[in-house]
């Protein structure tokens, strides 16, 4: 039987519709990035307000890659787009007027196997992925990590300032955080990390999307001043399941709303 998935209502509801926007408004974007071969080459095409993480769900599909994902925070207009009057209304005081990353078109090409339908070398291709969208015009700019556990996080580490520059920022995840080390539900832990993210950053963590058993799966994952990457990956990891992180800014509440998601 398939995991079912609870929906948070609200914010984290159309914020976390798989990066792409239902807005007739905005028909270049396209519901899912594509993947083809041809030759020795593989070609990647993303159009999406967040091409890079539509561009990572699309190497889960085809390779199986578990790659975690986080927004830097768009806080300057060089970075979004604005939507009046969205099909869908936001529990935030602007419901007729909304921002949105304001990212597009991207495509990169990249080495096959090398052997005859083996997958391309993971971090090789992924270093190449965060490089390219790095050179291109979309919006924030992001460094890619390998983790101990050997998954890859590719993480957003700067944006548009106030002043028109592109500036490095706080890393929210980075934070270290303490967990009394004792058996909770997956649900619960990973509550408590963004919780504890949220006092140490004053910026908002809300978990908004999850596999629904989450809530019934327990973990017995602490440790004091960790990375709460760290701890968010050991949760993860603990459940026995294939589970990714997608990490998306608002950028009219300025929070961010973590998505747990069955690979």
């Amino acid at each position: 039987m398939g995991m079912r998935t609870c929906f948070l209502y609200g914010l984290g509801a159309l914020v976390f519709s798989g990066g792409f926007l239902q807005i007739a408004a905005e028909s270049k974007y396209v519901s899912r990035a594509t993947i083809s071969r041809a030759g020795e080459t593989v070609h990647l095409s993303a159009n999406d307000p967040r091409p890079l993480a539509q561009a990572l769900d699309a190497l889960q599909r085809e390779f199986g890659w578990l790659v975690n994902y986080e927004d830097p925070r768009y806080l300057s207009q060089l970075d979004l787009v604005e939507v009046t009057n969205p099909p869908q209304h936001r529990n935030t005081a602007s419901d007729s007027r909304v921002h949105y990353p304001g990212g597009g078109a991207f495509n990169v090409d990249f080495p096959n196997g090398v052997a005859q339908h083996s997958s391309p070398d993971e971090q090789a291709t992924l270093q190449l992925l965060v490089d390219a969208y790095n050179r291109s015009n979309n919006p924030g700019r992001f460094e890619l990590r390998k983790t101990a556990e050997q998954r890859f996080d590719i993480v957003g580490t700067s944006a548009y300032d106030a002043t028109g520059q592109i500036s490095r920022q706080e890393i929210l995840l980075d934070s270290p955080v303490a967990l009394v080390d004792r058996q909770r539900s997956a649900f619960k832990t990973i509550e408590l990390i963004c919780l504890q993210v949220t006092e140490r950053t004053h910026t908002k963590v809300t978990l908004g999307v999850f596999p629904m058993n989450l809530q019934a799966v327990m973990v017995k994952v602490g440790g004091a001043r960790l990375p709460a990457r760290m701890l968010l990956s050991r949760t993860l990891t603990a459940t026995g399941r294939k589970l990714v992180w997608r990490m998306f800014f608002d950028p009219d509440s300025k929070s961010y709303f973590l998505r747990c998601m069955l690979a």
